[in-house]
């Protein structure tokens, strides 16, 4: 800093500061610590000095005179382990301000978190960043268990900050047909299908003006439908693709980079710990014993457990887990005994191929028989799962539990307490379970009970103010609650689609996950078609009314109060009051986003009449918030006031979430009404904290579409052209068409208010062209286009006709994704809205 360049502003050095114990060895260090430090220091500027968590630590309390430290908050680096607390090192007289630290989440993404640091394939690694860069689709070609999806997640890392719009991986092991692959992709990117439009052609309109990367992982099974890839590519020309599989593509403009085993070979001592292979089997060995050390006298039979293993991770990882029973000379030598069959038995099939599966084979066969029980058992979870589950399901002891994650069968995760078991390994163990079919389907069965149960549990939450912790149970095992969802449907289950059903509805509502509900409540009605008994008509048609509930926010809600009118006249007289509660609740959504206020209130005072005997309060007060809006759409707020007010008294003493959020947006509609523009930004604001709090994104989108009128009634119009652009944001994040653009057309009214006449113009012309403006919204009892004509018609009688013409003309030819994009101020970045 103190010296004079001839150049300005002269060499500017970032750095960065971690502290943890690394590894000396032959001469150099090694381990996760330096690798730490060096991914923290990629996130810098120059001129930067940055601080991991571990250094603060231990300078905050000393730091020199001069010298301050700013606190950056959490960043995942490009390593993709856990997030990093970065803090920032300013020292007097020198820069203090630089642009955003280059993490891993200055650009969207769902790139999986991962449990240990990338070893080994760095050359691979570069490999694939350079042909992603010079081309469209890169296919890593690869047996089972050589890495390739590891190198695809870490190339997507890395190459993150070339994707402004996004990185995206999307796991297709599991999937049978394309239409699961757009649904996998839709759900990654977060959108909402909005529209009766084929939802692969509204992902393909998204898509397309995207500069995003897409990441598939395991194609092989699924190279029938790998036509969607070259429909994506031709759609959005930005848009780049890695795919992983052991199969080729087979597709026009496919670059196929061959993935082979680590380099196995070395030519002195010194050189070895350099080696790929090597570098992975001692982390995975100091791992299963921290005692483990690498010698000249372990290099050899190392070098024959790399051979025989030809040099694929998994089997090198699974062979390493041996070190704290086997010295390394006798786990070459076990390794060698097993191979022979699999050499011999298909000359074309690569080495590496035999070798993992003879180390499957061989783990397999030095597993007692208690550990293959367990092992087995646990082959039904996905996406991980819990010591509690574990033990319920495969009755699998802990000491089951450690022995197997000793030997690199499962691993687990101390952050979270759950345990994953590598996919390949997981399909290899449940081969060995259905070869059983009577304990397989005793074990399918166990799994899907304990997860109902768990569904169970998390509702008797949802009451009790713990609906934060309800859905965080959900969400932690979502892959396993919808594995027992398809178990129950495929049995012709219906009593255990029931205990699911409901927490389900709940948790799909509150995260706006509407097309996956709908997905899920579809299977039921595929399933039970046929069902004439009490217990499985009641999953059918309870399915069917939740559905009509997701159709209806999705923005068709005609067809939404059809299927709902159906399911209420089918149910038998044997459903509880509480799911006729539900149904009622979704009857009410159907009725209400189609305007048909009347029937909704007669419904509602139907209901209110029938389950007013429920011993459970809440559920009550819940038909009091729709009767309330029912009443509001009337006009009639005496009766607003009344139901409102004996409503809150059942949530405040609850301290509810849910429910409060509407009786608070109520309130707040009944302030309005009344000239209370304070009262109603008090209780619009309230909304939004409690909607916050339980992540509930649509009560997020009304509570600030409130806040908007509230403001804008109140003349306050920078605060309410805010507060609308924040309900178009939220609506977006759900697909809710109508809902957005009603609140842009409010958005324009503000401006309109404010003089700015061409803005408004311009964005109600963009409405008025969109075809979803014939809709009726939530809150209003005309249509969109309807209003922002009358709107536009105001302007035009103050404005000069030249000037309100070209306005006009710009904003009916103007593409939405652009007029939405500047709404949020979010630059070229597009919307999922189909137009």
């Amino acid at each position: 800093a103190e010296v004079e360049w001839v150049t300005s502003p002269g060499l500017v050095v970032r750095a960065s500061l971690h502290t943890g114990s690394a590894d000396l060895r032959m001469g150099d260090y090694y381990g996760p610590t330096v690798n730490r430090a060096a991914r923290l220091r990629a996130i810098a500027h120059g001129g930067q000095t940055i601080l991991s968590g571990a250094t603060y630590q231990l300078v905050q309390d000393q730091l020199p005179d001069g010298l301050s430290l700013v606190d950056m908050g959490d960043h995942g680096l490009k390593d993709l382990t856990r997030p990093e607390r970065v803090y920032q090192l300013d020292i007097d007289d020198l820069p203090s301000t630089f642009p955003p630290l280059l993490s891993l989440g200055a650009v969207p993404n769902n790139l999986p978190i991962q449990l240990t640091e990338f070893i080994g394939r760095e050359r691979e690694l570069e490999d694939v960043k350079r042909l992603v860069g010079e081309n469209r689709l890169v296919t890593i070609l690869a047996s089972g268990g050589s890495g390739k999806s590891r190198l695809a997640i870490q190339a997507a890392a890395e190459l993150s900050s070339a994707f402004p719009h996004g990185v995206f991986f999307i796991e297709l092991a599991g999937f049978t047909t394309g239409g699961e692959i757009v649904q996998a992709l839709t759900e990654a990117l977060g959108l909402g299908s909005v529209t009766d439009e084929d939802r692969q052609t509204q992902l393909l309109s998204y898509l397309a003006g995207k500069r995003q990367l897409l990441v598939f992982d395991n194609f092989e099974h699924l190279r029938g439908e790998a036509k969607l890839v070259t429909e994506i590519l031709r759609a959005a020309p930005e848009v780049k693709i890695i795919a992983t599989s052991r199969e080729k593509l087979n597709l026009t403009g496919e670059v196929v980079f061959s993935l082979s085993g680590l380099n196995i070979s070395w030519d002195t001592s010194s050189d070895a710990i350099t080696t790929s292979a090597v570098r992975l089997f001692v982390d995975a060995a100091e791992r299963a014993d921290p005692s483990f050390e690498l010698t000249d006298e372990t290099l050899e039979p190392l070098a024959s457990i790399l051979r025989l293993t030809g040099g694929l991770p998994l089997a090198i990882i699974l062979a390493a887990a041996w070190v704290d029973m086997l010295p390394v000379d006798e786990i070459a030598r076990e390794i060698e005994k097993n191979l022979d069959f699999l050499e011999t038995e298909m000359g074309d099939v690569p080495d590496r191929h035999r070798s993992i599966r003879a180390v499957f084979d061989y783990s397999w066969a030095l597993l007692s028989d208690a550990e293959r029980e367990t092992f087995t058992a646990l082959s039904v979870f996905r996406g991980g799962f819990a010591r509690e589950a574990a033990q319920n399901v495969a009755d699998a002891s802990l000491r089951a539990i450690a022995n197997l994650a000793a030997k690199s069968l499962i691993s687990s995760d101390p952050s979270t307490g759950r345990y994953v078991t590598h996919e390949l390994l997981r399909q290899y163990a449940e081969a060995q379970l259905e070869s059983d079919p009577v304990r397989c389907d005793e074990v399918k069965s166990a799994h899907a009970g304990y997860f109902a149960d768990v569904m169970q549990d998390a509702l008797a939450l949802f009451p009790v103010s713990e609906q934060v912790r309800m859905v965080k149970m959900v969400e932690d095992d979502i892959d396993n609650i919808r594995a027992a969802w398809h178990h129950y449907c495929g049995a012709r289950d219906g009593v255990g689609v029931q205990r699911m059903m409901t927490t389900l509805y709940f948790v799909h509502e509150l995260r706006g996950w509407y097309p996956a509900g709908i997905a899920s409540f579809d299977e039921v009605l595929g399933a039970f078609a046929e069902a004439v008994d009490d217990e499985s008509v009641i999953a059918r048609e309870m399915s069917r009314v939740a559905r009509s509930a997701f159709v209806t926010l999705r923005g068709s809600p005609g067809l939404g109060a059809a299927e709902a009118t159906v399911a209420m006249d089918s149910l038998p007289e044997s459903t509880s009051a509480a799911d006729r509660w539900i149904a009622v609740q979704c009857v009410a959504i159907s009725m209400a986003y189609g305007g048909d206020v009347e029937n909704m209130i007669a419904t509602l005072d139907e209901a209110f009449d029938t389950y007013s005997g429920l011993d459970e309060q809440l559920w009550v007060s819940g038909i009091k918030n729709w009767r309330s809006f029912g009443a509001a759409l009337a006009g009639d707020f005496e009766t607003v006031d009344r139901l409102t007010a004996e409503a809150l008294t059942v949530y405040e003493s609850k301290d509810e979430h849910y429910f409060m959020v509407w009786a608070l947006w109520l309130r707040g509609m009944l302030a309005v009404a009344g000239g209370r523009y304070e009262e109603a930004v008090e209780m619009y604001t309230r909304q939004v904290d409690r909607a916050t709090s339980i992540g509930y994104t649509r009560g997020l989108a009304v509570a600030y579409e409130g806040l908007g009128e509230a403001n804008e009634a109140a003349g306050l119009l920078d605060e309410a052209e805010s507060a609308f652009i924040r309900s178009v944001r939220a609506a977006e994040q759900m697909g809710m068409a109508p809902d957005m653009l009603n609140l842009m057309m409010k958005t324009a009214r503000v401006r309109a208010a404010m003089n700015r006449d061409t803005d408004a113009v311009e964005l109600l012309a963009a409405v008025c062209a969109n075809p979803i403006s014939e809709k009726q919204p939530f809150t209003e009892l005309v249509p969109i286009r309807e209003n922002a004509a009358s709107i536009l018609d105001e302007v035009r009688s103050r404005i000069d006709s030249g000037v309100y013409d070209d306005a006009l003309a710009r904003g009916e030819c103007a593409a939405f994704d652009s007029v939405l994009n500047e709404l949020l101020g979010r630059g070229t970045e597009s919307t999922s809205l189909p137009v």
